[in-house]
C-alpha cells in the first residue's frame, strides 16, 4: 500500500470511528475493550439528543446506514448472524435500507457505454434518466430494447469499487489487530468472518455473477412447474458493470389491499414458500434476500423474484443433515437433533452437550406446540444457531443464512395471506427428501463416495507416513502446544520488557545528561546534557505511566 492510499485509509478509519463513537454513541464499546490507546477516536463528546433516544440496535443500524457501501452491506451480513448477535441486534439490522441517493445520469451514461462498447442510443431506443430505484452499489433504469422488450438496466456506481476496496482494508487490519488487543474477541474468529464477508461483497460487485445466479434459480423453478419467475437475463447487453434483464410488472407483497382481488392469495403464498423451501433443501442454492422489496405480485397471482446478488450455498451434505435436523425437530426428537448439529459443526473444548440438548428441548417443545405465528420455522433455526455458539459448537455461517432466509420467507408469505402456515410445507417436504436420500440408489452412491474418498486417503497414507519419518530423522520434528492463556502472558512479558527497556533508557539519560552539566566546556557540551536529561525525564515519565495505567504500555 503506498503512502497516499494510507493517508486515505487513516482518515477513513478516524471518519468511521468519528460516526460510531461520537454520533452514535458506542464510546462506551472501546473503553470496555480498553481500545482508546490504539484507536485514534479523538477528544470524546455527547452524540446528538435524536440518537440518544434510540435503543443500541437502531442506533448500530443508522450508523452503519450513514457509513456507506461496506457497512450497509455488513449490516445485512450480520442481520442473518442470529449466532453471532442477540436477536435484538440480528432483528434491527434485518431491516436495514439500502438506499442512496442516485448517481448523475450523465455518470451511469459513460459507464454503460463504456462496457457495452456502443452509443447509448444504439443498444437502447429508449434509456429513462432518472432511475426507478438508487442502492448503494448500484441503481436501476427503466429502458426498452430496439425490438420493443421492456428491460431494466442496473449499472454498478462509478468508483464503488475503491470505495469498498478501502473499508474492506480497514475492516481486514481491524480484525486482525482487534484480538491481539482483546483476548476475548479471539473466539469470534474475526479474519474469517471478514474474508467470507469482502469475498461475498466482491462477488455483489460483478454483475455477471448475478445473472448466473438468476438463471440457475430461474431454470430451477421452471423445470418444477411453479407459479415463482425469474426475469430473464438479457446476455448481450449483460458485463461486470451492466445487468440487463426483463422488466416484470407488479405490486410488492407488502402494499396489497385488503380487498385485493384477481387470485388466491394462499395459494400465492403456497407458491412462493414451495420455490424457497425447494432452493434450500432440494437445490443447495438459493436466494438469500427475498424480503419483500424483491418480490413482487402480478395481477394473475404469478411472483417474480429480482435482485440475485446475494445467494447462498448448502453443500449435499449441509443440506441432507439440515433435512434431517428439521425433520427431527417435528418429531420432538432432541436427541436426533443433537446429533445432527453436532455431526454438522465442531465441538469446542468445553462444550456440555447435556446443557445444550435442555436448551433444545425447551425450544423444540415451543416449536411444536405454539401456534405458526408465535414460533416460524426460520426463528426455531436462529434461537438454535444462538444456542450452539454459547456452548462453542461451530456450524456453517450458511445455516445462518437459510435461517435469516426463512425468516424472510414466512414475512412474504403472511402478507400475501395472514394464515400462512409455513411449517405445513416444510415437514413433507422434509420427510420426501429422507425418503429420497435412503432409497437403495442414493445410499450406494453415497457408500462409493465414502470409499472413494477413504481410498484416496489410505493412498495418500504412505508419502505422509514418510515424511514424518523423514523429518523425525533429521530432527526436525517439531510439536506445537497449544497452551491456553500463553499469548496473554507473552502479551504481559512483553509490556514488562519494554517497561524495564524504557526504565533503563531513561536512567541512563538522565547519568550521561548530568555527567554533561557538571563538565560542560561550551554550548555543544551544555545543549547535549540538557537534551539528554530532558529526554530521560520523558521516558522516566512514561515509564510511570505505563505502570499506572496497566495495558497501555
Amino acid at each position: 500500500m503506498n503512502i497516499a492510499a494510507g493517508l486515505r485509509n487513516w482518515r477513513r478509519a478516524k471518519e468511521i470511528l468519528s460516526v460510531l463513537i461520537f454520533d452514535y454513541g458506542f464510546g462506551h464499546v472501546v473503553d470496555q475493550l480498553d481500545l482508546g490507546g490504539v484507536l485514534p477516536v479523538g477528544r470524546r463528546r455527547d452524540m446528538p439528543p435524536a440518537h440518544a433516544a434510540l435503543s443500541g440496535p437502531e442506533r448500530l443500524r443508522l450508523a452503519l446506514g450513514q457509513l456507506g457501501p461496506a457497512f450497509i452491506k455488513l449490516g445485512q451480513m450480520l442481520g442473518a448472524r442470529a449466532d453471532l448477535l442477540s436477536l435484538a441486534y440480528v432483528s434491527a439490522l434485518r431491516r436495514l435500507q439500502d438506499e442512496a441517493p442516485p448517481v448523475g445520469f450523465e455518470e451511469i451514461r459513460q459507464v454503460v457505454e463504456a462496457e457495452l462498447e456502443m452509443p447509448l442510443d444504439r443498444a437502447f431506443a429508449r434509456f429513462d434518466r432518472k432511475p426507478l430505484s438508487a442502492a448503494s452499489l448500484g441503481q436501476v433504469h427503466a429502458a426498452r430494447l430496439p425490438d420493443g422488450r421492456e428491460v431494466t438496466v442496473k449499472v454498478l456506481r462509478p468508483g464503488v469499487e475503491r470505495v469498498v476496496e478501502a473499508d474492506l482494508q480497514i475492516l481486514s487490519d481491524a480484525a486482525y489487530l482487534l484480538p491481539r488487543r482483546v483476548p476475548a474477541l479471539r473466539r469470534y474468529d474475526l479474519p474469517a468472518l471478514v474474508r467470507q464477508f469482502a469475498s461475498q461483497l466482491e462477488d455483489e460487485m460483478v454483475y455477471t455473477l448475478e445473472a448466473h445466479n438468476a438463471e440457475r434459480i430461474g431454470r430451477s423453478l421452471a423445470e418444477a412447474g411453479l407459479r415463482v419467475r425469474v426475469p430473464a437475463v438479457v446476455s448481450e447487453l449483460t458485463t461486470k458493470r451492466v445487468l440487463t434483464a426483463e422488466r416484470v410488472y407488479g405490486k410488492r407483497v407488502d402494499r396489497l389491499g385488503e380487498g385485493e382481488v384477481g387470485f388466491d392469495r394462499m395459494e400465492a403464498a403456497v407458491q412462493f414458500a414451495r420455490a424457497m423451501l425447494r432452493q434450500i433443501f432440494l437445490d443447495g442454492f438459493f436466494h438469500a434476500d427475498p424480503h419483500q422489496g424483491n418480490v413482487l405480485v402480478g395481477d394473475d397471482g404469478t411472483i417474480s423474484l429480482l435482485d440475485f446478488g446475494m445467494v447462498g450455498y448448502l453443500d449435499p451434505r449441509t443440506r441432507r443433515l439440515l433435512v434431517e435436523a428439521v425433520r427431527h425437530a417435528y418429531g420432538e426428537d432432541v436427541d436426533g437433533v443433537v446429533d445432527d448439529l453436532v455431526e454438522l459443526g465442531a465441538l469446542g473444548p468445553d462444550t456440555d452437550l447435556a446443557a445444550v440438548r435442555g436448551e433444545l428441548s425447551r425450544i423444540v417443545s415451543r416449536f411444536v406446540a405454539m401456534p405458526p405465528r408465535q414460533m416460524a420455522i426460520g426463528e426455531l433455526f436462529s434461537r438454535t444457531l444462538r444456542i450452539l455458539w454459547v456452548h462453542q459448537i461451530r456450524v456453517p455461517p450458511e445455516l445462518s443464512v437459510a435461517a435469516k432466509t426463512l425468516l424472510l420467507t414466512e414475512a412474504v408469505c403472511r402478507d400475501l395471506s395472514p394464515d400462512f402456515d409455513l411449517r405445513s410445507l416444510a415437514r413433507p417436504m422434509a420427510e420426501e427428501e429422507m425418503a429420497k436420500a435412503f432409497t437403495p440408489q442414493a445410499v450406494a452412491e453415497r457408500l462409493t463416495k465414502e470409499v472413494e474418498t477413504a481410498a484416496r486417503r489410505l493412498g495418500r497414507l504412505p508419502s505422509r507416513l514418510e515424511h514424518v519419518l523423514s523429518l523425525l530423522g533429521t530432527g526436525s520434528l517439531r510439536l506445537r502446544i497449544d497452551e491456553q492463556g500463553a499469548d496473554e502472558r507473552a502479551w504481559g512479558l512483553n509490556r514488562s520488557i519494554n517497561r524495564l527497556a524504557l526504565s533503563v533508557l531513561s536512567g541512563s539519560l538522565l547519568v550521561s545528561g548530568s555527567i554533561y552539566l557538571a563538565g560542560a566546556a561550551g554550548p555543544l557540551h551544555l545543549g547535549l546534557g540538557a537534551a539528554a536529561v530532558a529526554g530521560g525525564i520523558v521516558l522516566g515519565l512514561a515509564a510511570a505511566l505505563g505502570l499506572l495505567r496497566p495495558g497501555r504500555l
